[in-house]
């Protein structure tokens, strides 16, 4: 026990000398503000001698890189350079790109790239070409008028590769050469909108163009109209065919997309009819849902929409029920189905149903909405004959709701991805015997994400 206390003590007294180092310091000492390295001092210097100069920081509008001041390894040596963007007002070229390099404990300017514009409006960094270095695409803009440049960055010299106006571009490997290929939309004074495909071989050149539906940039009187898309995607084709989606409205209630993809190092609108000039497999009406990967398997699908039958409609009344196709297209313009659902806006879910339910497919509605309660009854017909339900689909929101969805034969199917406020139930009907057991009716809802909206 003597020995056990004599240890104790010495512990004890080593603890005080270890608290007194830190009891004893200083106020200055421990309230001392951290310091900025070394690096971040430099290059602050470096930039706060442009700003004395009359720059005031300009940073892109749009896309993944809007910061004023940014970082990106330009030259593949592992180490990364800074790019600022900056206004000075009044001058010729306004808009000026300051690349610095570190040289040691300071900051090298490398080159200035100057625009002539009001705004920047975008920038990416990419791999254009087979050497280490990358370039620096920018989107210039005055006023209404948009003009891309694509710069190449070397050892001290900045060289502008291309120019031109644009409607819209985008990057994409589309020839799978591990290389960006630059796709301009643009409208050519006294032509028609196209595609042009910039590719690197020895020099970034113009490779190719492609035509665009007339559908999609005429308006109803016939002008072109300023913005046609209204969305770019870049996926998949089926076998993973890179390709770009361009999507447009077409005449008041419908959609439009052309495909764009490589083939045999040229750019071609794959989804084009010769005969009619447009994209006639890929126009729909009442198409809410964007292009999407519907079934996660990488290849993006286009949907399709038809309107389904329903119970005691009027031919004069509006259509309140929507079934999609999900169709993948191949290299050559083939559609093929991949999913087929009953599309449901109204309560935001949709129900993927076999492909040989949609000739016989009748649908109702039945909603309470003063006790938060809306149903969707699924029946079967055959030929002209009575419908028979078979299946109804609850969305319940309300206090009581898990008291409603025991109610009867109805189970809980509340999918991934819904409202903590919200219980999504089923229940079988005696009219027809679907072959569906209660999981593979779980397993067919999903909730309609932002994801079926954005393009």
């Amino acid at each position: 026990m003597r020995k056990r206390s004599v240890w104790l003590a010495l512990l004890a007294g080593l603890l005080m000398l270890t608290l007194t180092g830190c009891f004893f310091r200083s106020v200055d000492e421990l309230y001392t503000v951290p310091q900025p390295s070394e690096d971040y001092q430099a290059l602050q210097v470096r930039l706060a001698e442009v700003v004395a100069q009359g720059g005031e920081y300009a940073a892109p509008q749009s896309g993944e890189m809007i910061q004023s001041v940014q970082r990106q390894d330009l030259d593949g040596d592992g180490r990364q350079e800074v790019i600022a963007f900056f206004r000075f007002a009044g001058e010729d070229k306004p808009l000026k790109i300051y690349i610095f390099r570190q040289a040691g404990d300071t900051y090298e300017e490398v080159a200035v790239i100057e625009g002539a514009a009001t705004a920047i409006n975008r920038v990416d960094y990419v791999q254009m070409d087979d050497d280490r270095y990358k370039e620096i695409v920018v989107s210039w803009q005055l006023s209404a008028i948009h003009t891309l440049a694509v710069y190449s960055v070397g050892l001290s010299q900045v060289e502008e590769l291309i120019r031109t106006d644009y409607d819209s571009y985008r990057l994409f490997d589309l020839d799978q050469d591990n290389q960006q290929e630059l796709v301009v939309f643009r409208t050519p004074p006294d032509a028609l909108p196209r595609a042009e495909f910039y590719n690197f071989d020895g020099v970034l050149s113009l490779a190719g163009e492609a035509p665009i539906s007339s559908g999609a940039f005429l308006s109803g009187d016939g002008n072109i109209k300023s913005d046609y898309f209204t969305s770019l995607q870049t996926g998949y084709l089926a076998g993973r065919v890179p390709a770009i989606f361009a999507t447009a409205a077409y005449g008041e209630y419908g959609s439009i997309t052309d495909i764009f993809a490589c083939q045999g190092g040229r750019l071609r609108n794959i989804t084009m009819d010769p005969e009619t000039g447009e994209s006639v497999d890929t126009i729909r009406y009442y198409t809410p849902p964007a292009i999407w990967d519907i079934n996660s398997d990488g290849i993006m699908e286009v949907p399709q929409t038809e309107p389904l039958a329903e119970y005691n409609r009027s031919p004069l009344d509006a259509v309140n029920f929507w079934l999609v196709r999900w169709q993948q297209f191949d290299l050559q313009g083939n559609a093929q189905t991949v999913s087929v659902c009953y599309y449901n806006d109204r309560d935001s879910w949709y129900f993927t149903i076999p492909e040989e339910w949609t000739e016989h497919l009748v649908l109702s509605r039945s909603d309470l909405t003063s006790s938060g309660e809306r149903a969707v009854t699924f029946s079967w017909r055959e030929g002209n004959g009575e419908p028979a339900p078979f299946l109804t689909i609850y969305k319940l929101t309300g206090t009581n709701r898990a008291t409603r969805a025991k109610r009867g034969q109805r189970f809980i199917i509340t999918p991934r991805g819904a409202e903590d406020s919200t219980i999504y139930a089923a229940e079988f009907r005696d009219g027809w015997d679907c072959g569906l057991s209660q999981e593979e009716v779980m397993s067919r809802l999903a909730v309609i994400t932002p994801d079926w909206y954005n393009e």
